[in-house]
């Protein structure tokens, strides 16, 4: 009787892997040998599944070769805490939701542990860092496509923090910061639009070529949430129309148009209400050129589901006509923690609440 153990160490991509596997103990009435043709195939841990960002749900399909059939049991012998491995399936989800998920720059340990219906184990070890920086109340995302009614993770191009204000110092916006004490930086006051265009606050940095998304929370990270929007700034020589449409669901709050350069270039065209809920859909048409910036705020959004789909690709029920970037060289959703997402090359994308982190841990 024999025990045989087999490690090969793979390099991949810049990521050592670790794959053993170890035949078990054959019984004496035995008289043929235990074969088993199955692996883990080296590939199977790309770049994208070793880091994952503060808040963002982590998933990763465990993969073996085509050439067994038989039936595998999954489990994780290392891993940090609340990860889980579907026994059967083989996937494994994780939030990072604590300080200590982050863990400096020391990278999470995960062993993954497969066992067939013979008795034969493999293991492999990868690791997986957290990006980011803790932040707690409501964790937001963007998903390319339409994800209103269920969010693919494949979608996900990451997660986006709201630019806010500092209610507690008494922060001043609007023409002139002339309000010395209060909260004075509502929606309104941080787009302050005047001499035709926006003078924001909070909020990325105005271009007269890119236009521009992002959150703004007016008092803290969990409620008063605005969508703003906007195209171009001074310094452009010429006109640019811009089209877009915007339809939001499963809003707690009845949201309307806080601000529309030029009056009426944003309109809501439909709002209805079911269960305390709110649907709606908004179009909006904008011209930027050399004297000015355009754009638009929506909101307030609040509750735990909402979503909502920026369409600039033209295929919106709202109408059939296409979205013009003139010579925009770019379209980016923007996040307080200074990341972006290039827009460009997407017809539409959905914004919206992911999930909620304890503000006690």
């Amino acid at each position: 009787m024999k025990n045989i153990l087999y490690i090969i160490l793979i390099s991949c991509i810049g990521l050592t892997i670790m794959i053993s596997c170890s035949e078990k103990e054959e019984s004496s009435s035995s008289s043929s040998s235990i074969t088993e043709d199955i692996s883990f195939d080296p590939s199977s841990v790309p770049d994208n599944a070793t880091t994952v960002a503060f808040g963002q749900s982590y998933q990763y399909q465990v993969t073996t070769d085509n050439n067994y059939s038989g039936t595998i049991e999954y489990s994780l012998s290392k891993k940090p805490d609340n990860m889980t491995i579907s026994l059967e399936g083989g996937l494994i989800e994780w939030t990072p939701t604590t300080d200590e998920h982050i863990n400096g720059n020391q990278p999470h340990t995960v062993t993954i542990k497969i066992k067939t219906a013979s008795g034969y184990v493999l293991t492999q070890t990868y690791y997986l860092t957290v990006t980011g920086s803790y932040v707690c109340g409501n964790v937001l995302s963007i998903w390319s496509g339409d994800q209103r009614s269920s969010t693919d993770s494949s979608k996900l191009l990451g997660n986006v923090t709201a630019y806010t204000d500092n209610a507690s110092s008494g922060d001043a916006c609007g023409n002139g910061n002339n309000q010395s004490s209060g909260n004075d930086c509502t929606a309104y006051n941080n787009y302050d639009l005047r001499n035709a265009s926006l003078h924001l606050t909070h909020g990325p940095t105005a271009s007269a070529t890119k236009g521009s998304i992002f959150f703004y929370n007016q008092y803290d990270n969990t409620s008063n949430l605005y969508l703003f929007f906007f195209f171009g700034d001074a310094g452009n020589s010429t006109a640019n129309t811009v089209k877009l449409d915007v339809l939001s669901s499963n809003n707690s709050s009845s949201d309307v148009v806080k601000v529309s350069d030029d009056g009426t270039e944003t309109s809501r065209v439909s709002q209805s209400e079911s269960s305390g809920l709110y649907t709606s859909s908004y179009k909006s048409r904008h011209v930027y050129q050399s004297c000015c910036s355009d754009g638009a705020v929506i909101g307030p959004y609040t509750g735990t589901d909402f979503k909502i789909l920026v369409d600039v690709g033209g295929t919106s029920s709202i109408d059939s006509q296409t979205l013009t970037l003139g010579n925009l060289d770019s379209f980016k959703y923007f996040s307080k923690d200074s990341s972006s997402f290039a827009l460009g090359d997407v017809d539409n994308f959905t914004i919206g609440y992911s999930t909620s982190i304890e503000c006690s841990n």
